[in-house]
């Protein structure tokens, strides 16, 4: 589904079981008018226990993809859209996936969903919470900009994930791109970027653009005292030439700088909230 327009749409996703309507995995995306959870229990009650066939269901709005596997019944709600037939084909792939990999469990059933929680990860594989720009840069946020509703605890930051997760953390330096250490890690593309995907949704990182050649920046501030210290009075004259007209090489050559040091000092003013990115010109 990987495109931004058609992930957009995506409100809620759930899994459950056949036999006794156990719901055994939920992921909300945004916000709706009405309670998923009343319109999936409405949906089941058809299909579980009234025995009927139900492919599709409109309410306020929202359509409901439905698809049944051999164990669980799958409930994916979206915006109304002229299509569902991809929506369909890639919910059909999850429950695939999903009852191959938890079968023993599923056929002897505990009652137990802690486990099936790791698969959150293959979910938001197919339908990520955002669809993230690969070039972007990731960012952790530090402990200062940790505000309450940051570095918020993942809820599928379990087993096989959370090791993952710490995997994918441990690459973040502000230099890499997302793509750059979705390959670096060597997982499948899909998994990293549901991975990123979380770590945007929880706010652990922030995005930004890459630093290059081209790219162009203006000051938003003067530098703070304890840079000038670092790297001298020069610095203010540095941060002039910032003007959001010239680019990173053309800073470069009215300063008489390399573009490794001025690359080097401009990431640290952005960092410190000095220069910002302008769109190019």
């Amino acid at each position: 589904m990987n495109e931004q327009s058609d992930d957009a749409m995506v409100r809620y996703i759930s899994l459950v079981r056949k036999t006794g309507g156990e719901p055994i995995i939920g992921i909300p995306y945004r916000e709706m008018s009405v309670d998923p959870d009343l319109i999936a229990s409405f949906v089941l009650a058809i299909i579980i226990f009234e025995n009927r066939q139900l492919k599709t269901f409109t309410k306020e709005g929202y359509v409901v993809v439905i698809e049944e596997g051999r164990h669980v019944v799958g409930l994916l709600i979206v915006d109304k859209v002229g299509d569902d037939e991809p929506y369909r084909v890639e919910l059909r792939k999850i429950i695939e996936n999903f009852e191959n990999e938890y079968d023993a469990q599923l056929t002897n059933w505990k009652g137990d969903i802690r486990p099936f929680r790791d698969f959150a990860l293959s979910i938001l594989g197919s339908f990520p919470y955002r669809e993230l720009d690969g070039e972007l840069v990731p960012h952790i946020l530090s402990p200062s900009e940790a505000a309450p509703d940051r570095n918020q605890n993942i809820p599928w930051s379990v087993g096989e994930t959370d090791a993952k997760i710490q995997t994918v953390v441990g690459f973040i330096n502000g230099k890499r791109t997302i793509n750059e250490i979705i390959t670096s890690t060597d997982f499948p593309e899909r998994e990293g970027v549901a991975i990123f995907s979380m770590l945007d949704r929880y706010k652990w990182i922030r995005l930004e653009k890459k630093l290059g050649p081209t790219s162009y920046l203006r000051k938003l501030s003067d530098p703070p005292m304890y840079l000038i210290g670092a790297y001298g009075d020069q610095l203010t004259e540095i941060v002039g030439n910032f003007d959001g007209i010239k680019n990173l090489t053309e800073v470069c050559e009215a300063l008489s700088y390399t573009i490794e040091v001025v690359t080097t000092i401009a990431r640290t003013l952005i960092d410190a909230g000095v220069l910002g990115y302008v769109e190019s010109n």
